[in-house]
């Protein structure tokens, strides 16, 4: 039987018990936070990609691993061993040394996440060059762009009038960004 298929019953959980929280793959029920009166139960799953979930009969482990499902969402809060993988080179996460890149699709590892950083600075320092892009391009627009690679940037953790320093997010340059307002009035009748 596929893990997609897997219904396994759960004999500790009554069914009458209605919620349980996950920490990684441990399922809790009546935890801190509901304050029931009831046991505290923490368990973990016989396999990892399962994950306790309530049906009208009772609780059982089912399959919650998104690769196994088939079902294409991104950034599956459970995965089972086979599929938790570095999705660049398959690297098993048990062989990692360094903490992983999430990605939608599971994680990369430090050195394929390097690798991807440097083939896209390497391409966007190459696309600037074609067409010739310098600070001038990077003079009084709605945009804010690297004055070496070219990238648009964002400005998320930009405000205020003054000046700002800011890393490339492809080619790791620390450039100066002044943000300029234009002014803008608005008239209104006085009451």
């Amino acid at each position: 039987m596929s893990l997609k298929d897997t219904k396994i019953y759960i004999p500790e959980i009554p069914k009458e018990w209605k919620r349980r929280t996950r920490s990684g793959h441990t399922n809790i029920w009546n935890d801190d936070f509901e304050r029931n009166g009831l046991p505290n139960v923490e368990l973990e799953p016989p396999q990892n990609g399962l994950y306790a979930e309530r049906f009208e009969d009772g609780w059982y482990w089912v399959c919650g691993c998104n690769k196994c499902l088939g079902n294409n969402e991104p950034y599956s809060y459970i995965v089972c061993e086979e599929h938790n993988r570095c999705i660049t080179c398959g690297t098993h996460r048990k062989e990692l040394t360094e903490i992983p890149w999430g990605h939608p699709d599971g994680f990369q590892c430090k050195p394929c996440r390097k690798k991807e950083n440097e083939e896209r600075k390497f391409q966007a320092l190459m696309e600037a060059r074609e067409r010739g892009h310098s600070e001038d391009d990077c003079y009084y627009i709605e945009e804010i762009i690297c004055p070496v690679c070219g990238t648009e940037n964002s400005s998320d953790d930009i405000n205020g009038d003054e000046e700002h320093e800011v890393t490339c997010c492809v080619c790791d340059t620390d450039f100066i960004v002044t943000v300029d307002y234009e002014p803008r009035y608005t008239s209104r009748l006085k009451k």
